[in-house]
C-alpha cells in the first residue's frame, strides 16, 4: 500500500496552473443538459465535460467523477479541475435531484439499492458515445457505492472503478450517529480549509474558479429533503462490499488518514474499512490501496491537488495493466 503525503501548504500551487482556469471556466459555464428516462419520467440532468487542451493526454481513457451525498457536479468541481491538471478529460453529472437537474419523482429514490442512479449514469454514457473508449469511475463516499453498481452492470464501459472515502462499506449503520460524523467532519474541514487558503493564497485561486459555476439550487430544499433521507437510509445499509466481490476490473481504494466519517483502518485488523474492501476483492492483482496522512473524508477540496496525482498514478497503472 502505498502512502501518499500531505504536501505542505506552501507546495500546493508550485505547478502555477491558475493559467488555465479560463479555459476550464469556459467549460463550467457551458450548460450541458441531457434527458435520460427512468421508470417511464423522463428527467433533465445536468452535467459538465471539461479538459486542458495543452495537457489532454489524447489516448488516455476519460475520467467520469461522481460526488458524494448533498452534492451535485459543482461540489466536486475542484477536484475534477485538478484532474484535468493531470491530463485527464472529465465528465462529472449532477444527478435528479441535485443541482440544477431536475427532481424526479418518489419511485427514482425510493428503492432499496441504486439501480436507478446507476441506470441515469448509464443513459448519459451512452449519449456521450466517447469515440469507443471506457471509463474511468471514481465515485467519493455516496458516489462509490452508486459507480460501484454500475460497474456492476456495465462491465464492457470501465476501466477502472476509484473508491476515494467510499460509504456503504459497513452493514446497518446508526443513521443519527452517522450524521453526526458527517457534521463533525464538516466543521473539522472547514476549519482546516479556511487555514490552508489563508496561508497558501489558495483563497483568491478558489475564488477565481468559482467565479465560472453557476448557482445551484441547495439539495436540502423543501422538495429534496425526501430524497435526500431515502439516500441516507441507504448508505447507512451498505451495498458495496456485495456489488465489489462481483466485479473483475481494476479497484482503487483510497482514503484520508483521519477520515472520522469512514475510518480506513489498518490492513491487519479484519473489522477495518480497508481489510474489508480488501477481502472483498476477488482479484488482489487488480486492487491498490492508499491512504493520503493528513487528510480527512472530503478529499475532493483543498488539497484536491493531491488527491487528482494520486488517483492519476493509479489510473496510469490501470491503463498500463500492472
Amino acid at each position: 500500500m502505498e502512502n501518499f503525503e500531505k504536501s505542505s501548504i506552501n507546495k500546493i500551487f508550485e505547478k502555477e496552473r491558475e493559467e488555465y482556469i479560463p479555459e476550464v471556466g469556459k467549460q463550467f459555464e457551458n450548460k450541458m443538459r441531457t434527458e435520460i428516462e427512468i421508470n417511464g419520467e423522463k428527467l433533465d440532468i445536468d452535467f459538465r465535460i471539461i479538459s486542458i487542451k495543452d495537457l489532454e493526454k489524447k489516448d488516455a481513457d476519460p475520467v467520469l467523477l461522481l460526488p458524494g451525498f448533498g452534492s451535485g457536479w459543482e461540489g466536486i468541481s475542484e477536484l475534477g479541475f485538478s484532474l484535468a491538471c493531470e491530463g485527464r478529460k472529465v465528465i462529472m453529472p449532477s444527478l435528479p435531484g441535485y443541482g440544477n437537474s431536475d427532481n424526479p419523482s418518489e419511485k427514482y429514490y425510493d428503492d432499496a439499492d441504486w439501480n436507478n442512479e446507476a441506470e441515469a449514469i448509464r443513459q448519459l454514457v451512452e449519449k456521450l458515445k466517447n469515440e469507443g473508449k471506457k471509463f474511468h469511475l471514481i465515485g467519493h463516499s455516496m458516489g462509490s457505492e452508486i459507480l460501484a453498481a454500475f460497474a456492476e452492470k456495465n462491465r464492457d464501459k470501465v476501466a477502472s472503478l476509484v473508491l476515494l472515502n467510499p460509504a456503504g462499506v459497513k452493514e446497518k449503520e446508526n443513521q443519527l450517529l452517522l450524521g453526526a460524523k458527517f457534521i463533525s467532519s464538516g466543521i473539522r474541514t472547514a476549519a482546516e480549509y479556511g487555514v490552508s487558503m489563508y496561508f497558501s493564497g489558495e483563497k483568491d485561486y478558489q475564488k477565481e474558479l468559482w467565479k465560472h459555476i453557476p448557482k445551484t439550487k441547495s439539495p436540502f430544499a423543501g422538495d429534496r429533503l425526501k430524497q435526500r433521507l431515502a439516500e441516507a437510509k441507504k448508505v447507512s445499509q451498505g451495498h458495496l462490499l456485495e456489488k465489489l466481490k462481483k466485479l473483475d476490473v481494476p479497484v482503487t481504494y483510497i482514503s484520508g488518514k483521519l477520515d472520522s466519517v469512514y475510518p480506513p483502518g489498518k490492513p491487519g485488523d479484519d473489522k477495518s474499512q480497508l481489510s474489508k474492501i480488501i477481502e472483498a476483492v476477488k482479484d488482489k492483482s487488480k486492487l491498490e490501496t492508499s491512504v493520503m496522512a493528513g487528510l480527512q473524508h472530503n478529499t475532493t477540496i483543498a488539497p484536491d491537488e493531491i488527491t487528482a496525482a494520486n488517483i492519476e498514478h493509479y489510473l496510469e497503472k490501470a491503463e498500463r495493466g500492472i
